[in-house]
């Protein structure tokens, strides 16, 4: 898998082909009325915030993506003229200190990684709207109890489906964090993945040069 990241923008394919996968998942999960019934069911609105906040993080990844596999590009061309600022300015960092110096490798390493270490602070944020959405959905339900005020069989179906659409609420948004948070999860963590390898490859390629000189 490490030598298939040091093909020319490698890591952007398998981050589009990923992408492709999802919207294929998202038209047939729309074809089948999945997701009209999601909408039709969550009063909070709540699911639908939780789409919006996946879709605009899966731009990001993707983005990401984009940007590493540059990164594998310029390094692999070990040239002088790097196209991404973070990899130019510690290159000519490192021409005009120690050779070698783990200083820069550090602050070239926190660099790349702040560009998305983002995403992991959104994938929790989704599994805790999930839970939000879970309470708002409890408390619906049970806000439908101070409608009860006989035992009639009209009043008793009413309430029931009252407390049918507030469990809706609740199991929904639950559904929807929880898959959100963990596909950000996997997502972000390849992203991380193929820069510690991005990284390791700064480090043999400097360490290279400080063998020859």
């Amino acid at each position: 898998m490490q030598s298939l990241l040091k093909t020319p923008y490698a890591l952007l394919m398998l981050a589009l082909l990923l992408f492709g996968i999802e919207l294929f998942i998202w038209y047939y999960l729309g074809d089948i009325g999945y997701l009209q019934l999601l909408v039709d069911s969550d009063k909070s609105h709540v699911s639908m915030l939780i789409i919006l906040i996946y879709s605009l993080s899966s731009l990001w990844f993707l983005l990401g993506c984009g940007v590493t596999s540059r990164h594998y590009e310029d390094v692999s061309q070990g040239g002088p003229d790097y196209r991404h600022l973070h990899l130019r300015r510690f290159y000519q960092q490192l021409s005009d200190s120690e050779p070698g110096s783990h200083a820069l490798l550090e602050v070239l390493e926190l660099r790349l990684r702040s560009q998305y270490a983002f995403g992991f602070i959104i994938a929790d944020l989704m599994l805790k709207l999930g839970i939000l959405g879970t309470v708002i959905g409890f408390i619906l339900m049970l806000g439908s109890l101070s409608n009860l005020n006989s035992v009639d069989i009209t009043v008793m179906q009413t309430l029931l489906a009252e407390m049918s659409g507030g469990m809706k609420v609740a199991l929904f948004t639950t559904l929807t964090g929880m898959l959100a948070g963990i596909l950000l999860h996997i997502k972000f963590n390849f992203l991380d993945w193929a820069v510690d390898h991005l990284i390791n490859d700064i480090r043999e390629q400097v360490l290279a040069e400080v063998t020859s000189s």
